[in-house]
């Protein structure tokens, strides 16, 4: 068998504490909001492209050019994936250094696969966007310029509310399957019900009546006992 050591508990939380907050930070920048408004304040003051201005290429039927990398959906997922598998292999070789289970080869691989993934995650995060020649962007506008060149509302605090508020709105949008119903709504349809059998009870009498009328003459000159005088 490989030869195994236990890994110190400092490097443990330091692990931990790194891949819980890539975790934490990936999904708040995961919402479709946090990249549209990092795109639309560089777009407004002439650091990139402009999201607004896409419309223009559908209203005038052409093909809009392709939207970058950097803003793009796929980059946030990635980075999010890649911050979730860091995280599970935290856990994993944690509890297989707590075995004396875990051979320095397999630690090294996870190391060297996770350097590569997060090699490749911050090339992306750096990417330009020359989807517009008159305003070229090497690189993104917030690491080129800094947070102070910032919007009020594009700042993190804001981000991070809105991104909660967004959550929050898209719970409110999609309720249960089968929501509860209101006394108001349940006596409307009782009551509904109800009208439909004192109708059908109307009807009833009234087709016996009309029967009633429609016998033989010959019982017009033997009345009923209650018709009698």
């Amino acid at each position: 068998m490989a030869p195994t050591h236990k890994t110190p508990y400092v490097l443990i939380l330091i692990e931990m504490a790194v891949s819980t907050t890539a975790v934490i930070l990936f999904s708040l920048m995961y919402p479709v909001d946090f990249r549209s408004r990092l795109w639309e304040n560089g777009g407004e003051q002439g650091w990139n492209s402009n999201p607004n201005k896409r419309i223009y290429y559908y209203a005038n039927h052409q093909e809009p050019p392709e939207v970058p990398l950097i803003w793009s959906q796929r980059l946030y997922t990635s980075n999010l994936a890649i911050a979730i598998l860091g995280l599970v292999v935290f856990f994993a070789r944690t509890a297989l250094s707590h075995l004396r289970y875990l051979p320095r080869y397999i630690n090294n691989i996870y190391d060297a696969i996770l350097l590569l993934l997060w090699a490749m995650s911050i090339a992306s995060q750096m990417s330009s966007d020359f989807s517009d020649p008159e305003h070229p962007s090497p690189h993104p506008w917030y690491l080129a310029r800094g947070c102070s060149a910032a919007w009020d509302k594009t700042r993190g605090a804001r981000l991070i509310s809105e991104a909660l508020l967004i959550a929050y709105e898209r719970g409110q949008r999609h309720p249960p399957k089968w929501p509860a119903l209101d006394v108001e709504e349940v006596e409307s349809i009782a009551g509904i019900y109800m009208d439909d059998d004192r109708e059908s009870e109307a009807g009833i009498n009234i087709k016996e009546s009309r029967h009633s009328m429609a016998l033989s003459p010959v019982l017009a000159f033997f009345p009923s006992s209650d018709n009698r005088w």
